[in-house]
This record gives structure tokens, sequence and C-alpha cells, in this order.
């Protein structure tokens, strides 16, 4: 009966080293995985502070910012799910108007009077809300990874 109690002390013995060695392994992939997304959080914030910048010293237009903007800050991966439309309402009604306008190609593939129709339209809406996306856009310059 001895040698049946120190064979289970063993058993569970090896089970419990193995499972602490499973532990110490779960926590190392889950930091490396934290860090790499602290990472890439990071690089979509200065990506997002560039194209803010970009857009208030008029490099990039309002219209190209909105959409490259809200796109990023949908991709950020943040504790708590954040409500970007309402942080930065300006920015996702404009994006909101655009986003399904078609570019490149398929903007050439338009006739010209839907074409020139869709820019008074794109550009109405820039005109409507260029002040308050510009605010924004300097609040999005301001923006933090660490804060998030």
């Amino acid at each position: 009966m001895v040698w049946l109690a120190v064979a289970a002390v063993i058993i569970v013995s090896a089970l419990a080293i193995y499972a602490a060695l499973l532990v110490g392994r779960l926590m190392g992939q889950q930091k490396v995985i934290k860090n790499a997304v602290a990472k890439r959080n990071q690089n979509l914030v200065t990506d997002i502070r560039y194209i803010a910048k970009a857009m208030q010293e008029d490099r990039c237009g309002l219209s190209e910012g909105v959409i490259r903007i809200s796109n990023l800050l949908i991709a950020l991966q943040t504790p708590q799910l954040i409500d970007w439309a309402q942080r930065y309402p300006a920015v996702f009604q404009l994006y909101n108007a655009v986003k399904e306008l078609p570019t490149h190609e398929a903007r050439n593939k338009l006739p010209l009077q839907q074409r020139m129709r869709q820019d008074l339209q794109r550009e109405a809406e820039e005109k409507a809300l260029e002040k308050q996306i510009l605010q924004e856009a300097e609040a999005l310059e301001q923006l933090s990874a660490k804060a998030l």
C-alpha cells in the first residue's frame, strides 16, 4: 500500500510541475501578445496623428483623411469598446457620406456627369463639416496609444 501512495505522490507531483510549466508558457504568450498589440496600436496612433496634422495643414483632403482615420480608429484594439463615432462625430459623418463613393478605376469608369454630381455632393459635405472636422483633427493629433 505504501508503494501505491508513493506512486500517487510522484504522479501528482509530475502533473503539478507540468501544469506549472504550461501556466508559465501561457503567461509568456500573453505577454508577447500584449506587447504586439501595444506596438500595433502605437503605429496606428502615429499614423492617425500624421494624417490629422496633414489635414490641418491642407496636405491631405478632408474626405481622404476621414476615410483613412476612420479605418485606423476602428482597427485600434482597446480593452473596452470605444464609440469613435461619438467621440469624433464630424469625422464619421463625412466618412459615412463618402465611404461608398467609387474611387480609382471604378470612378474613372463613371460617366462624367455622374462623377461631377458625386464631386459636388462630396464637396458640399466637406464644406458643411470642415470646421468641426479640423477641430476634431486637432484633437486627434493629441491622441495617445497609452491613453487607450
